[in-house]
């Protein structure tokens, strides 16, 4: 019997009813390529394979490596027994949904990863810790907006689908899971000239939450910058849409300003 490995995150989703809400939500046609994320025993790879030709998993887990092989045909399934934070960004290119439970410890850095993919254009479909998943769909002025929120929200709609109990899992997690659909966004409306440059003034802005946007912003912007953007510097940085960030990452980079 293989059993959940404390190291890789694992739990295990063995709800059927959840499963099969998942696979609806998903709906993929046959035509369409999935890449599904920390695989496991295959609880969502087996159902999605009565709707698809073939599938596409990484898998660090040389166990699960194993089990899937004996139980999928190779015809039916490409294995990547690799971490998913070292996968090519050309390969995360090729697919038209990634999917997956992902392991609570490392969920940040894997949507961050996905998001910052420029050729990415994939709909994702993610397990996430229910704070996590508040976190990415919240909105200005609100406790849980911050850094995560406004980075993946300018690459992505979000959208909150259903909650998961912790008892659809084996072993039983500590807290509620959340299945959460991300739309990429129209290039058209990416309009950030510089994403690493976005990616900074957010780091800037949040890097110390309770302070106003003049003292996270000291020796970068002054008053009439401010002005000049129509942003008050009294503000707190969670106060600010996806759009006022865009607006200041568009004037430092037009005027040059080192940051």
């Amino acid at each position: 019997m293989i059993r959940a490995k404390k190291k890789f995150g694992q739990n295990f989703l063995i709800d059927q009813h959840i499963i099969k809400q998942i696979i609806d939500s998903i709906n993929p046609n046959k035509e369409q390529s999935i890449l599904e994320i920390g695989p496991g025993l295959g609880a969502l790879t087996m159902p999605l394979l009565n709707k698809l030709h073939h599938i596409n998993v990484v898998e660090i887990d040389a166990d699960m490596v194993e089990f899937l092989k004996k139980n999928i045909s190779p015809s039916k399934i490409n294995i990547y027994q690799e971490d998913i934070l070292e996968f090519e960004e050309q390969g995360l290119s090729e697919f038209d949904f990634i999917i997956g439970n992902l392991p609570y410890y490392i969920s940040t850095p894997i949507l961050l990863k996905i998001a910052k993919s420029k050729k990415n254009n994939a709909g994702l479909f993610f397990m996430l810790q229910k704070e996590v998943a508040e976190r990415v769909a919240a909105v200005p002025s609100t406790k849980m907006y911050g850094r995560l929120s406004s980075m993946l929200q300018y690459f992505y709609n979000v959208e909150l689908l259903f909650d998961i109990p912790a008892e659809a899992f084996s072993p039983v997690p500590k807290v509620t899971s959340s299945f959460v659909k991300f739309t990429r966004k129209n290039p058209e409306k990416l309009t950030a000239l510089n994403d690493d440059n976005y990616e900074r003034v957010i780091k800037l802005a949040f890097q110390q939450k309770r302070k106003t946007l003049k003292n996270n912003f000291k020796d970068i912007l002054d008053v009439t910058d401010f002005i000049n953007l129509n942003i008050d510097s009294s503000l707190r940085a969670e106060t600010l849409s996806v759009k006022s960030f865009v607006n200041i990452e568009n004037y430092l980079t037009r005027k040059k300003l080192s940051f």
